[in-house]
């Protein structure tokens, strides 16, 4: 049985591109069947969450130290390295999933 991540998607203002991105990560999530439950912030915010959370996705550059696993997913939203980044996202949500 996989374990079910907790995702937190930060972007500037918790609203816009963040829900663009969930939408990325929700069908990533369903089509490598790994439960899922998707939080999103705004950068600043970001802290608050981190022990709430396995993984932090960031739509912006984030400089502030996160000691989870964090991956800025801008091509998500840009379509620049849109295949790259996905297949990365499988990886660590796999890898994630399948901790005990």
């Amino acid at each position: 049985m996989n374990k079910k991540v907790e995702i937190l998607i930060a972007c500037g203002s918790g609203i816009a591109t963040s829900t663009m991105a969930a939408d990325e990560i929700s069908e990533l999530c369903e089509a490598l069947n790994i439960p899922f439950h998707i939080q999103k912030s705004s950068m600043t915010e970001i802290e608050g969450y981190l022990n709430q959370v396995d993984v932090v996705f960031t739509t912006n550059n984030y400089s502030g130290e996160i000691l989870k696993p964090h991956k800025n997913i801008t091509g998500l939203i840009t379509g620049i390295k849109e295949d790259e980044i996905k297949e990365e996202l499988k990886e660590l949500l796999s890898n994630i999933s399948a901790e005990k």
